[in-house]
């Protein structure tokens, strides 16, 4: 008599294909296979009611995993909408980004900077796409922390740089001209969110950024 456990390999595959009409083993396939096991036993040597109760366990089990299963879809699914719901509520925020990237517009931008400790020389470059200096702010804030800065887009050459994206790039140096770790920072009003399925991207007035890459958030 042919068992649940040997439906392996190609030629069990084959079996299960024809009985199931699919491959994959589920919940309701093992019952099948087990009343079909029960209705085509050997009346003369019936199934063994140890191993009849092993394949019970084992469809109880199969059962279980696959409501936990459903359950974690469930849990992530509304998980993901909460994130949705929550990015829609910081419309009108002002939010700090942990990112270099921004976007120039005919407004001033606010530009920051992370420093992990004490610096001696802090340097803010503002560098096209082809990694070119247009702009060099040196604050004056020089202890760990964060802090920010007021771009008006004038270039290292006194000229209005072109409106369009630029990165943000940092320089920091101790008193032995020794880097500093540090972060750049962009901060800027929330005025849209993009709902794209799992991800939430934050639309601002100086770029667009994933939710995941929000520092801190503030109220108008």
């Amino acid at each position: 008599m042919s068992t649940i456990s040997e439906v392996t390999g190609s030629s069990s595959s084959s079996q299960l294909s024809a009985i199931t009409g699919s491959n994959t083993l589920g919940k309701e396939d093992f019952l099948t296979l087990l009343v079909a096991q029960l209705q085509n036993q050997d009346p003369l040597n019936p199934s063994d009611p140890t191993e009849f109760t092993a394949q019970l366990a084992q469809y109880s089990s199969l059962e279980q995993l696959m409501s936990v299963n459903d359950n974690i879809e469930n849990l992530a699914s509304t998980s993901q909408n909460q994130q949705q719901l929550s990015a829609l509520g910081l419309i009108g925020r002002e939010v700090v980004v942990e990112k270099g990237d921004f976007k120039l517009g005919t407004d001033d931008v606010t530009l920051g900077y992370q420093l992990e400790a004490q610096a001696d020389r802090v340097e803010l470059h503002v560098q096209d796409s082809h990694g070119n200096s247009l702009a060099v702010l040196e604050p004056t804030e020089m202890a760990a922390g964060s802090h920010f800065v007021t771009w008006d887009g004038t270039g290292k050459n006194g000229l209005p740089v072109a409106p369009g994206n630029y990165t943000l790039s940092i320089l920091a140096l101790d008193g032995n001209d020794e880097g500093i770790s540090n972060q750049a920072l962009i901060r800027g009003q929330v005025t849209g969110v993009d709902l794209d399925g799992s991800k939430s991207t934050l639309v601002t007035n100086c770029g667009s950024y994933n939710l995941s890459a929000v520092k801190s958030i503030r109220e108008l």
